[in-house]
């Protein structure tokens, strides 16, 4: 692991030991939530998604775009002296012939590398396009995404309304919430649902996550992937949750920052675990997702 990823994995661990999860950051501060963008447009996902979305909200950028050195030089533009690069990782397989003379078979060595990258905000020249102007701030579904309103109907996990925690119930397969009217917003409600779609996701019969013999460890590190889920899901379908909402899995932190310290590639894990539960939620954008539990499954 190179040393700016361990740089930037430790930082994240020292504001979980602290009580703040930094990818919560920009949504307490009131900022639009943007999916990081790689030069071209296209999303970063995963770990990198969760990490470049936090140094937004940490260092105050307004673009979402994250570009190499040699791409803001492709681009016309370049990066102003001093300014510091982030990591962004890279998963790479290799395969290694098993023909060596005793019987074994081909084997597939996965690992990851990180690169540099610079937000366009570090960088000088570059055009319009990479500095979009943020929309203003909603605070009702309807506006915000109509995908928002697809999903709460087409998820195949019913949601009861009532009492005052919201919680998922693996043996019947449904949510809790409390009502919306407990919400201090729409946002606040569709975030904290989307945790509870990400506890659903790991149901045996779509992506499997969940240990026979859970341990308190085993617990923190689920809550930290619906934690992660519903970021991830929230940033795509453009929803900002006010700090209320992460306040209430604060309780969690402590355990988070424990595992994560003695492994910090327990939050690569994670990431990659709410990568797949976040894009089996937001296949349900469409009536027609409603059987893609079990092909999604198999994907992961």
């Amino acid at each position: 692991m190179s040393p700016l990823l361990e740089e930037t994995l430790a930082s994240v661990i020292s504001a979980l030991e602290c009580g703040v999860a930094p990818w919560r950051k920009s949504w307490s501060a009131g900022k639009i939530s943007s999916m990081p963008l790689r030069s071209t447009g296209d999303t970063f996902s995963g770990m990198n998604a969760i990490l470049l979305s936090s140094l937004q909200a940490v260092r105050g950028y307004d673009s979402p775009f994250w570009l190499t050195f040699n791409q803001a030089q492709d681009a016309g533009g370049h990066v102003r002296k001093g300014e510091r690069a982030a990591p962004a990782i890279l998963y790479k397989t290799r395969c290694v012939d098993g023909d060596t003379g005793d019987g074994s078979d081909d084997k597939v060595l996965r690992f990851l590398k990180s690169y540099a990258v610079f937000n366009a905000c570090q960088i000088e020249g570059l055009p319009d396009t990479f500095h979009p102007v943020a929309p203003p701030e909603l605070g009702v579904i309807e506006p915000l995404n109509t995908d928002v309103v697809a999903i709460m109907e087409n998820f195949p996990v019913a949601v009861s309304h009532g009492g005052d925690v919201a919680c998922y119930h693996m043996l019947s397969d449904r949510v809790s919430m409390p009502p919306r009217s407990a919400f201090e917003s729409d946002e606040d409600y569709v975030a904290v649902l989307l945790h509870e779609y990400g506890h659903a996701t790991g149901a045996k019969h779509r992506l499997d996550r969940f240990e026979p013999n859970e341990t308190r460890t085993d617990y923190a590190r689920e809550e930290l992937v619906a934690e992660l889920t519903s970021h991830l899901t929230s940033m795509h379908l453009g929803i900002n949750p006010s700090r209320s909402v992460f306040e209430n899995h604060v309780a969690y932190l402590g355990h988070w920052a424990g595992f994560l310290k003695e492994k910090p590639s327990e939050l690569l894990k994670a990431a990659g675990k709410a990568q797949a539960a976040a894009d089996m939620i937001l296949s349900y954008r469409t009536a027609g997702s409603k059987g893609v539990d079990a092909d999604l499954a198999e994907a992961a």
